[in-house]
Parts: structure tokens; C-alpha cells; sequence
């Protein structure tokens, strides 16, 4: 089934009101598509319009960040994701220089990735003790299977409904239960 164009102007629509859009105009058809193929499923099976504007909002931000990310103009650091700086080195825009006069580019420092990467290696690891201990605790539940078909095989929850055979909205329950559940513990060790 096609997206009709209703559908396809509000999400463009949804795409141009969010704030990240401005100043990268030029990925919108990136956005645009990214949203299309994560809203596809939804919106094709949709029977009760009413919300459809805050989901489809959701989505978008969502992909938003993700294309960002993928292009290089966002960066991660502990506070979040922030706007890259970008330099260019064509005649015609100047280029930023220190007060030497060297030229100063855009280059991350590799220590901090190295350290970010060390620091999500030791979340990752508490998570999955998290997910471990929570399965064992609720086995009818298979928490411990949902996680691993939707973090390690990148399933969607269509695709996990399908897998496991249970509904896709009993799916989106155990997931959100088993988040819960482990940030509860990783609050109760001091891990925010």
C-alpha cells in the first residue's frame, strides 16, 4: 500500500517545524525519507487518525537525529548531541584562523572517543547484567529474547510480533516494561 499525499505533506510539513531543520535544508528529502520508511508500517495499517500527528512527529525527530548524525553534523559528547562546526576551505568563505594564523579545523580529539567509547562499553555492559537479572526474575516474559531481537538483530517490533508470536503492541509493552525495570536498577547501583 502507497502513502497517499496527505500523509506525505504532513510529514514534510511536521519535518520543516522541527527545530533541528533549520540550517540543514539541504538533507530534507534525507529526513523525508528516513521518516517514510519508519512510519510506513503504521501509517499504512492506521484506522484511527487522531494521534497520527504526534506519532508522525515522533518518528520524524527521531530520524532527524539519525540522518544528522550519519552526515557528520551532529556530534556526541556527554552532554548530548551538538552541531558540528563546519570549515570550509573554498576561496570564496573564509576560514577560521588562531592567533598565530594557523588554520583550525574541525577535528575531534581521539582521546575522547576512546573514553566515550570505554564509558558506553561499561553502560552497555551493566544494561545487559540488567537485562539479565530481570529475565531470570520474569521468564514468561521473555525480556532477555525481545531485547536481543531488537538491540543485537536490529528487528522491528513487526518483525519481533512475528518472531515470538505475540502482538506488536505486547511487544511495545515488555520492551517499555523491561526499560523500566532496568533503569530501576541501575538507579538502585548508583548508574544514572
Amino acid at each position: 500500500m502507497e502513502l497517499t499525499q496527505e500523509y506525505r505533506y504532513l510529514i514534510e510539513n511536521i519535518i520543516r517545524k522541527n527545530p533541528r531543520f533549520s540550517g540543514n535544508e539541504d538533507l530534507v528529502e534525507d529526513f523525508c525519507s528516513e521518516t517514510f520508511k519508519r512510519s510506513y508500517s503504521v501509517m499504512s495499517s492506521l484506522h484511527n487518525k487522531a494521534n497520527v500527528d504526534l506519532y508522525i512527529n515522533k518518528i520524524a525527530s527521531s530520524a532527524i537525529l539519525e540522518v544528522l548524525k550519519s552526515s557528520g553534523r551532529l556530534t556526541r559528547t556527554r552532554d548530548g548531541y551538538h552541531k558540528r562546526l563546519e570549515v570550509s576551505l573554498n576561496r570564496e568563505t573564509p576560514y577560521l584562523k588562531d592567533d598565530q594564523g594557523d588554520l583550525i579545523l574541525d577535528i575531534e580529539d581521539p582521546a575522547i572517543n576512546v573514553e566515550e567509547n570505554i564509558i558506553d562499553k561499561e553502560e552497555i555492559k551493566h544494561i545487559k547484567n540488567c537485562v539479565i537479572l530481570v529475565s531470570e526474575k520474569y521468564p514468561e516474559k521473555e525480556y532477555q529474547k525481545l531485547f536481543n531481537l531488537r538491540y543485537h538483530q536490529g528487528m522491528t517490533q513487526f518483525q519481533i510480533s512475528e518472531e515470538v508470536g505475540i502482538s506488536q503492541s505486547e511487544v511495545s509493552k515488555r520492551l517499555t516494561e523491561l526499560a523500566k525495570k532496568v533503569f530501576v536498577i541501575l538507579k538502585d547501583i548508583g548508574i544514572k
